[in-house]
């Protein structure tokens, strides 16, 4: 048969790999946790200023949905007391001492 390759022909070949003996750190990605109060603070400017029209915009804006921005936005409804000791934590904070999933479940007891 003409049409099978000639098997008699050596088609070995030999790779070397060169790994470091050590893996280097690169450099290390510092998180930011963002004060979810400011957050919904900043929203909420964006808003009266008519840097958005609505919600819906703000949703669009920062890729998430709408159903999203309104959990965000009903953290304005916690007692005064609560976000004045939140705001005190400061924003950015260094790591993360409160969620804004947390807070939820705190906005939606007080129901």
């Amino acid at each position: 048969m003409s049409w099978l390759p000639d098997c008699s022909i050596d088609r070995t070949f030999t790779s070397t790999f060169y790994f470091p003996h050590k893996a280097t750190k690169t450099n290390q990605i510092t998180h930011i946790y963002r004060n979810p109060i400011y957050l919904v603070k900043e929203y909420k400017q964006m808003i009266d200023n008519g840097q958005v029209k609505n919600q819906a915009e703000l949703a669009r804006i920062n890729g998430i949905s709408r159903a999203r921005i309104t959990q965000i936005m009903n953290l304005l409804k916690l007692s005064n007391n609560i976000l004045k000791r939140i705001i005190q934590l400061g924003d950015p904070l260094s790591k993360r001492m409160i969620s804004e999933r947390y807070l939820r479940k705190i906005t939606n007891e007080s129901k």
